[in-house]
């Protein structure tokens, strides 16, 4: 018979003798501050602050700094301001700070800035593409990130052999963007009505105004105004009625790699001292109806470009250009050598190989499937003709422009 159990004494546990000891992870409250609020940006820091526990606080109120800092912990900050007080008072503090602007200041802090000469790169091979010599921007009134892309911009179109006005309006009224409209058009020896030319503005809402004084002048768009912005504003484009071709500048990986930027600084666990600029690349050009008309006066021609573009992946020659247009091949040919800077069969290439740079750059499509969907009879012939362009072979093309999805 068992010994009756002894209830008196503690217990034993010989599995929990060790003391086990739970540390609590300290909260990181990080500030965000955005005097151009962008909901993108927002998005993008908020990925990074989900992942890493942070709490994020977005105040829109930002103007009152000295209410937002006082009685309040913060770990981090990342900044968008135009003046420097608030970003010296985190460097006094030695608060970890990451600058999302140009501004002119000296403080020894990193900057995470869109790629502004990337941006105008992609603005005047847009441009390009559709024949436009001529295109007109305005003043960018001393804001650096604006400087930086006129700057980039004239650079790029000048090389090729185009030309780029600054409209100095007053006050950007309408009547004076009118008056130099027709000052463009007199030196072009052409009416206002008979105007065709570029606009390429430094952000979409400057993209959305100028589409509202063309409208409202009797001016078509893209027809005698072919309008560009930047930034793919979603909210901006749904309330025009002739949509927006943009520069997708990715907002939201912008606020993802100022985000990690943080993150790094955070680790370090002290601020920073260096002025590092990292320029975050746009994803492309996002094209819509306000550019979709090629510059070319010879109707012909522009009807031919409009077919190749919608045509090329059929896997056509120049010849079924001709024959869709009603003309000879040589007519054709001749009537592209007048007016247009390729020949019919060159522009079928250059449509091809575009498209299948942007499928190696956005998809994970293999080359049997890009050469199906572009136009090309076998992929080795793919592979020759974009090597003819781009100087390297896809893998490698893919390799070093692939988009990444990472946050």
């Amino acid at each position: 018979m068992n010994p009756p159990v002894d209830f008196t004494g503690p217990p034993e546990y010989p599995l929990c003798q060790k003391k086990v000891i739970f540390y609590m992870l300290k909260r990181k409250h990080i500030l965000l501050l955005l005097e151009w609020y962008d909901y993108r940006i927002h998005r993008g820091v908020a990925q990074i602050a989900r992942k890493n526990g942070w709490q994020l606080n977005c105040p829109k109120d930002i103007l009152q700094s000295d209410h937002i800092l006082s009685n309040r912990e913060i770990d981090g900050c990342i900044a968008l301001l135009q003046g420097t007080e608030t970003l010296e008072y985190f460097r006094r503090n030695q608060i970890p700070l990451v600058d999302m602007g140009l501004g002119n200041h000296k403080l020894p802090i990193p900057r995470v800035v869109t790629d502004n000469r990337a941006i105008a790169q992609l603005a005047a091979e847009h441009f390009r593409e559709y024949g436009y010599k001529q295109v007109f921007v305005l003043d960018p009134d001393n804001v650096k990130m604006y400087e930086e892309r006129l700057d980039a911009f004239k650079l790029f179109m000048e090389k090729d052999g185009g030309t780029v006005t600054t409209f100095h309006s007053a006050g950007r009224t309408e009547s004076r963007v009118i008056d130099e409209l027709k000052q463009l058009a007199s030196s072009q020896d052409r009416k206002l009505e008979e105007l065709s030319v570029g606009f390429f503005a430094y952000q979409d809402t400057a993209a959305a105004e100028m589409i509202s004084v063309c409208l409202q002048n009797n001016l078509r768009v893209p027809e005698n105004v072919a309008v560009l912005g930047v930034d793919n504003d979603d909210l901006v484009n749904q309330g025009l009625t002739v949509e927006l071709s943009s520069v997708d500048s990715d907002q939201e990986g912008l606020g993802a790699a100022a985000a990690r930027t943080l993150l790094e600084l955070l680790k370090e666990k002290k601020s920073s001292n260096s002025r590092t600029i990292i320029r975050h690349p746009p994803l492309g050009v996002i094209a819509r109806r306000s550019t979709d008309c090629y510059a070319v006066e010879n109707p012909l021609v522009a009807n031919a470009l409009h077919w190749i573009k919608n045509n090329f992946y059929y896997g056509i020659q120049a010849s079924d250009v001709a024959t869709a247009m009603g003309v000879t091949q040589q007519g054709l040919q001749k009537a592209f050598a007048n007016c247009y800077s390729k020949s019919p069969g060159q522009e079928i290439r250059h449509q091809r190989t575009h498209a299948v740079s942007h499928l190696l750059k956005s998809t994970e499509a293999t080359l049997e499937e890009i050469a199906r969907n572009c136009g090309y009879c076998t992929v080795n012939s793919l592979i020759n003709s974009f090597r003819v362009t781009f100087g390297t072979t896809p893998g490698r093309y893919r390799k070093v422009n692939k988009i990444s999805n990472k946050s």
